[in-house]
């Protein structure tokens, strides 16, 4: 129903205008009338009318600034002019200040009909043309939603090596609002959903409600996105920025407020898990995994509410187990491209958690596998739609053996294909882990505790090793080239227009700036400061 309303300092006149056409037949609902122009625009602002009828000669304000005032406010309010002068530069007048059409007094039914069926028809093609515009961009936003969704999930998994810069041109892209130098993952886990509800309409209503409310407990922070994986957690994915003096909110504070808010507005029981904290956004996979150890979770977890993936390997795995020696065997072999002693270990290093009834240890460790594969691929510059079919996912593929003898089948299979991918396309794994190392430390050159045994860490391979394969493929020291690396970008700094040498120091990975002055003299026979002020002659 479309709203009309009079505006006319004449009794008559109003009296008339209702009479003289049966309006509700037509569908419009006659608003209050107005007896001069100030007192008809307090009502306008208050309900809008669709079509206004006004006489042009009104005390306080006259119709035609009237009109100019209403377009200015109400652009598609569509306004009929009522006069006693038929002068065509009357006319001109009505039309040059927003004026729709114009009527002669006294009223002729029949042209009002005319042109009241002429706006009727203009305001119903506009509303059709608005509900579809709604529509196309309704799924234009749906769209949007699903193929950032869509990429957040392909991110995580793995499945293709990126670089740092890569990955925060597609989050600039896909309007993602995270960044940082440090990523974690909160992994929100329905204690209550079962296969059936998966595969029923009722889920994905469910999820929406739920990733609804964990934005709504989101709102005050910043730096983080949420989506839902292919196994129905709801993924939080946070940026940690390394800057002196910034408070970075706690994920488990976060987690407890997002556990207790679902419980609270939806009556829906979670369990969240949170990773550790892993540098660039390279790692968010790993980030993604740490989460994904806990994806078959006993009801003593559950009771724990909110729980770190550091608490949950104390507490569940077995102690003769080490995740990072485990990582490091599993990667040296591939490296080496020893598949039977792979295939050694996979088999013993399962077998032996089922023999001590550690199932929970059985369920990381398996994971833990394909993750490590995962890590090796990336190593390597390897696409996994390069090794395996377009839409392979190795997680989802090993959680549906729940026996040992199909688990140990299916991680050999898994790594036999890496290793001839490696072969056939002579790809050397050593070559990579140099530069591998290079990107680790271009990526985190601020970074105040790289160093070789962090470098390491992060390679999973001891340093006496990193270190000969680096001199050997380099010719350099690891710690000459890092060195060499943070002077190299400190130049960088200064000669593009840094001047604050405390900040230079801290941004190329120094906590000391009286070191970090001495490194760069030694370096480029000039101290910083001196190499400063000739820039600037």
């Amino acid at each position: 129903m479309y709203k009309i309303m009079f505006i006319d300092d004449e009794p008559l006149i109003l009296r008339r205008l209702h009479q003289i056409i049966d309006w509700p037949s037509l569908g419009f609902e006659i608003l209050r009338d107005a007896s001069d122009g100030n007192e008809a625009l307090e009502q306008i602002r208050r309900t809008p009318p669709d079509i206004i009828i006004c006489d042009i000669n009104m005390p306080n304000m006259d119709g035609l600034t009237l009109a100019e005032k209403i377009k200015e406010d109400f652009p598609h309010t569509e306004i009929i002019i009522l006069t006693v002068n038929d002068s065509f530069g009357c006319a001109q007048q009505a039309l040059n200040t927003g004026v729709d059409h114009y009527l002669l007094k006294p009223i002729d039914p029949g042209e009002l009909l005319k042109i009241i069926r002429k706006v009727q028809t203009g305001l119903e093609s506009s509303q059709k043309e608005k509900l579809y515009l709604d529509d196309l961009k309704d799924k234009a936003l749906l769209s949007e939603h699903m193929i950032r969704e869509k990429f957040l999930n392909w991110l995580v998994s793995g499945r293709q090596p990126l670089s740092e810069e890569q990955i925060h041109e597609r989050f600039s892209f896909y309007q993602i609002p995270v960044s940082g130098q440090e990523f974690q993952i909160l992994s929100v886990h329905i204690n209550s959903f079962t296969k059936e509800m998966m595969r029923s309409s009722s889920a994905e209503d469910l999820i929406g409600k739920a990733k609804s409310t964990i934005e709504d407990s989101l709102y005050d922070y910043q730096n983080w996105s949420v989506f839902c994986d292919s196994f129905y957690n709801l993924i939080i994915i946070f940026g940690f920025q390394n800057e002196a003096g910034l408070s970075n909110p706690s994920i488990e504070l976060i987690g407890q407020m997002i556990r207790n808010n679902l419980l609270f507005h939806l009556n829906l029981p979670v369990t969240v898990f949170y990773s550790r904290k892993y540098q660039g956004a390279r790692n968010l996979y790993c980030c993604y995994y740490d989460t994904k150890f806990l994806c078959q979770y006993t009801p003593s977890v559950i009771n724990k509410g909110v729980l770190s993936f550091d608490e949950y390997i104390r507490s569940s795995l077995d102690a003769s187990f080490d995740f990072d020696t485990l990582r490091s065997d599993t990667l040296k072999s591939l490296r080496s491209g020893s598949s039977d002693e792979l295939a050694d270990l996979i088999s013993s290093t399962l077998l032996r958690a089922l023999s001590i009834g550690s199932l929970e240890s059985f369920n990381m460790l398996r994971i833990d596998f394909i993750m490590t594969g995962i890590m090796f691929l990336q190593e390597n510059r390897i696409a996994m739609q390069d090794v395996f079919q377009d839409h392979f996912s190795p997680l989802a593929e090993i959680l549906e053996y729940n026996d040992a003898e199909s688990c140990i089948s299916f991680l050999k299979d898994y790594f036999d294909r890496m290793l001839r991918y490696i072969e056939t396309n002579k790809i050397s794994p050593q070559n990579k882990i140099t530069e591998k190392c290079m990107e680790l430390i271009s990526e985190n050159i601020s970074y105040q505790q790289m160093s070789v045994k962090w470098l390491a860490s992060q390679l999973y391979i001891s340093e006496n090793y990193l270190s000969r394969l680096f001199k050997a493929e380099t010719g350099l020291s690891l710690n000459k080239y890092i060195t060499k690396q943070r002077m190299k970008c400190a130049k960088h700094y200064l000669d593009t227009g840094c001047t604050n040498l405390q900040q230079v120091s801290a941004a190329v990975g120094f906590a000391d700036p009286f070191y970090f002055s001495k490194c760069f003299k030694k370096e480029f026979g000039v101290a910083p400061s001196k190499y400063l002020n000739s820039n600037m002659t």
